[in-house]
């Protein structure tokens, strides 16, 4: 199986490198943001300060030329336009190219015209002001594709962390633990709002470990070095996201259900004690390190208001979740003005219901054998309550918003691309429950379904395409997507780079329907 895994790393990074050089400068999302932090800090040595300007004139500059700044409402010449597309020269030169690519040269890298910039946690953009520094005399655009490369690193990441995941929960079924890898790493919406320059690559990386660590726990037995890492990814995870704070009640859960199974197994008493003092300790840690992020927490829960949040819910949040949230969870491109035909969100809302079915007849089964005492049912349980109480959190602070700022907060579907492990574990769970094991139909159906995923990410990465060039010609493609770019992504290299893609996609899909159909090949490729 070394050849399966392999191959789907391998068409993953291509697969994001694509994205990147199809994907224009500013077009991922609030990419222009973040990469003002990174400029700022590259810059000041610190974060930005929201009541100075903080975006660099080097990027205003860019963004009123290749029309994406943005006006008080949000909106650019792109948002909710998906007709709008900027003048492309006849060369692989763009028009405005030179002119953005000669500010490098000026003072207007060091200063500052417009409050626009992030203000995230550090981590993601000192690595990307890092980066800036080691190209600082380069143009804009190859400051920019370089710190897109730290994030196509970090997502390479959380696909190898889901790959880890799959391994917990599926034990030797290697084709399972590969089709799951390939729902998260090629969900073309995860890659798009992943490998932009933004720290959401670096905090999902963060959430999927904390929920390999957690699953971890459950599946083995007791070990304190697991715990010492699951704190420390708990305090990381906080630190970097606000939201991510729902992982502290979560933590507490599953130690209290550790010292519980521990307790009744002969001799543990001990391994209970020391579980005991880990939670003490860890709550010491939070109130007094962590005291700003937990005393959110405990301000939203006195000022909740049971009526207004449950009319909230009904008559917002869930018609909100199924007409938004889901279609754009799967893709959503051009400054929100581009997502996939009617048919193609048809498919995926029927193989969701399908899936839900499955899900369905899998707790049916559980239940009737008694098989949560089974580890590897306690850790989907406990992975389906965290994703279960991820979008509780959101809903709850998107009303806390509303409520108390009559100011909602636009929920995206890709808020909850951190629990997207779990999604497609859940979703692979549930649509392998339907085949039968005769005739191979469970190992087929498995494959399929990691096939139509990398079918996806292709048909979502030809709609980012036919977005922004004419793909009337292949040499006009090829001249328009050069423009704005760095110069290894311009012309013959970028013939290459799309070349390798189709390669690795075709060797990927080849191998995994090589290995679902012919299962004895098995050993063979894997020596």
């Amino acid at each position: 199986m070394f050849i399966l895994k392999r191959s789907i790393f391998l068409a993953a990074f291509f697969s994001c490198l694509a994205w990147i050089i199809i994907t224009p400068v500013w077009h991922t999302p609030d990419e222009q943001a973040h990469f003002g932090q990174v400029a700022y800090i590259a810059t000041t040595g610190k974060n930005p300060s929201p009541d100075n300007p903080n975006l660099t004139e080097e990027i205003y500059v860019s963004e009123v030329l290749l029309g994406t700044v943005r006006d008080k409402l949000g909106n650019n010449k792109f948002t909710f336009n998906p007709n709008h597309r900027i003048e492309y020269a006849d060369t692989y030169v763009g028009k405005y190219e030179a002119s953005i690519a000669a500010l490098t040269k000026t003072d207007a890298k060091k200063i500052f015209v417009r409050t626009e910039s992030s203000r995230y946690a550090l981590p993601y953009y000192l690595v990307g002001a890092f980066l800036y520094r080691l190209l600082y005399y380069s143009n804009l655009f190859t400051r920019v594709f370089i710190v897109r490369f730290w994030s196509i690193f970090l997502f390479l990441g959380t696909i190898l962390i889901t790959y880890r995941l799959g391994k917990l929960i599926f034990s030797k079924n290697e084709v399972s633990t590969s089709v799951l890898t390939i729902l998260v790493g090629f969900q073309p919406m995860m890659v798009f709002a992943n490998v932009g320059v933004t720290s959401d690559a670096l905090a999902n990386f963060i959430f999927t470990l904390w929920l390999f660590l957690s699953a971890r726990m459950i599946l083995e037995n007791f070990n304190i070095k697991n715990v010492i890492y699951l704190v420390s990814v708990t305090i990381l995870a906080i630190y970097f996201k606000t939201q991510f704070i729902v992982t502290l009640p979560s933590f507490f859960m599953l130690l209290f259900f550790i010292i519980i199974r521990q307790y009744f197994r002969r001799n543990n008493l001990l391994v209970a004690v020391s579980l005991l003092f880990t939670i003490l300790l860890f709550f010491y840690v939070f109130k007094y390190l962590l005291s700003s992020y937990t005393g959110i927490f405990f301000q939203f829960l006195g000022d909740v208001n049971i009526y207004s949040l449950f009319k909230f819910t009904w008559e917002y949040t869930i018609p909100h979740t199924i007409r938004e949230v889901l279609p754009w969870y799967w893709g959503i491109y051009d400054w929100l003005g581009v997502t996939y035909p009617r048919i193609v969100h048809r498919i995926i809302n029927r193989i969701i219901f399908v899936s839900l079915l499955g899900l369905l007849l899998c707790i049916y089964k559980s239940v009737k054998n008694k098989m949560w005492r089974e580890r590897r049912i306690q850790a989907i349980i406990f992975l389906s309550f965290i994703s279960l109480l991820y979008f509780i959190g959101i809903s709850f602070y998107d009303w806390m918003s509303w409520y108390t700022q009559k100011y909602q907060l636009g929920v995206q579907g890709r808020y909850f691309f951190p629990v997207i492990s779990i999604h497609m574990l859940l979703l692979l769970i549930g649509w392998k429950a339907l085949f039968p094991q005769k005739w191979q139909l469970k190992a087929w159906g498995t494959g399929i379904l990691g096939l139509l995923m990398i079918v996806l990410n292709i048909y979502g990465l030809y709609t980012v395409a036919k977005t922004y060039y004419d793909l009337s010609s292949f040499s006009t493609f090829i001249i328009q997507v050069s423009q704005y770019k760095p110069w290894f992504v311009k012309g013959n290299f970028l013939i290459f780079w799309l070349i390798a893609y189709v390669v690795s996609i075709l060797a990927a899909s080849i191998t995994l329907i090589y290995i679902t159909w012919k299962p004895k090949a098995k050993n063979r490729l894997a020596a």
